[in-house]
């Protein structure tokens, strides 16, 4: 099928592939390309140091001034298109390691050497607006001057706000956004890792309930015997939790502490993803420095072959029940999702899926994106979403 039809009056109809494809002049990309989009984890750009990044399909170069200021630019020079990520970072400006063209943070070329000077001033390269966040590197990709970038006041307050290692997988960033909403999955997909933790009460089926709010989406649910918890979707594709289980640090630590965590899904092109993740708890003085210890301990530990392991188990070699017993259950978690999401179909239409009632946020979800798409491909206005405080206190604590 094609990725979009025309109805009979002209006007063009959208789809659920349509959400898939982000590329330059697509409808979810031209959507994407209004929000901010985080490109980075700030603690992997050191001053001095390059890197070459891909996000909906064009490729950039984020790098940290030897004065510390974040830039994010195009990812090859003007010159003979080299990766201008292996050249040299000067000041605020990088030269590429190629012919040695020199660019300003602002993208304008200051140096071709052997060149006529006057012949630098007609070549530039594309900047785009930057902002430092959470941890994360955000960058404007979309045309004209930027919104003002998204704020999360909860994840503002006193306490650990941790940023988790890129989650970098092969499939389309849709599968990822669609799990957002996928409440009534835990029960299942996670299962190995309440099991480890002592956490069964979280097994049982859950009653759901999704509402289309200011942000994006709340979703209610609700166990036997236990106290309502929400789960919160900001459009276009970042979620919201608080959870026991899926804590980076000891295996007590998963058991014991409540994390409120944002998730980020960001396409690098069609057929890849890149999840970003902020942790918050609230944790201070000597318990928080007690928390960050035991979590740079473990933070590291088996990252490397987690996508190996899961991609093994969708090949059907292993089985989540295989993994590491020492594993934190931050990483069984990454294996268990990885399993699901990379193994659902590729780009489609989705018309084989047969969605029920445990599957309400998931139709939201995309009437939402649907919506929103339409209003882009007519003309019409979409909606500016907005993300109040106190969306963390609405869920009590677990226990």
């Amino acid at each position: 099928m094609t990725t979009s039809s025309v109805q009979a009056s002209g006007r063009r109809s959208v789809t659920n592939a349509d959400f898939a494809r982000t590329g330059p002049g697509t409808l979810a990309g031209r959507y994407l390309r209004m929000f901010w989009q985080p490109v980075a984890r700030s603690q992997d750009v050191v001053p001095g140091q390059a890197l070459p990044v891909r996000i909906m399909s064009e490729d950039l170069t984020v790098y940290r001034g030897e004065g510390g200021a974040i830039h994010v630019v195009a990812g090859r020079c003007a010159h003979r298109e080299a990766l201008l990520s292996v050249g040299w970072v000067e000041g605020d400006a990088i030269r590429c390691r190629y012919h040695g063209w020199c660019f300003a943070a602002d993208g304008a070329c200051v140096d071709q050497p052997g060149e006529d000077s006057s012949f630098a001033q007609k070549v530039s390269i594309r900047s785009y607006p930057v902002e430092e966040y959470l941890g994360l590197v955000f960058a404007y990709l979309g045309e004209g001057p930027p919104p003002p970038l998204r704020r999360f006041p909860d994840f503002e307050r006193e306490g650990v706000v941790a940023t988790g290692p890129p989650e970098v997988w092969p499939c389309n960033y849709f599968n990822r956004v669609d799990n957002a909403c996928d409440v009534g999955h835990v029960s299942f997909t996670h299962r190995e890792s309440m099991l480890r933790t002592g956490l069964t009460w979280q097994l049982g089926i859950r009653e759901l309930d999704s509402e289309e709010t200011e942000y994006g989406i709340r979703t209610a649910t609700r166990l036997p015997e236990r106290p309502v918890t929400y789960f919160h979707f900001h459009m276009p594709n970042t979620n919201q939790s608080r959870s026991r289980g899926r804590v980076e640090g000891s295996t007590k630590d998963a058991g014991a502490l409540a994390v409120d965590r944002l998730f980020w899904r960001v396409p690098i092109d069609d057929d890849n993803c890149v999840s970003f993740v902020v942790d918050y708890l609230p944790l201070t003085g000597a318990d928080a420095e007690a928390y960050r210890a035991r979590r740079r301990d473990v933070e590291t530990a088996g990252l490397a072959t987690l996508n190996e392991f899961g991609a093994e188990v969708v090949r059907g070699r292993k089985k989540v029940e295989d993994a590491d017993r020492n594993l934190t259950t931050y990483k069984l978690f990454w294996i268990e999702d990885y399993a699901v999401q990379v193994g659902q179909a590729p780009i489609s239409e989705r018309n084989d899926e047969h969605l029920g009632k445990v599957d309400v946020g998931v139709i939201l979800l995309r009437k939402l994106w649907r919506r929103e798409l339409q209003a882009l491909a007519d003309g019409t206005s979409l909606k500016a979403w907005f993300t109040p405080g106190g969306l963390c206190e609405m869920s009590v604590e677990l226990e």
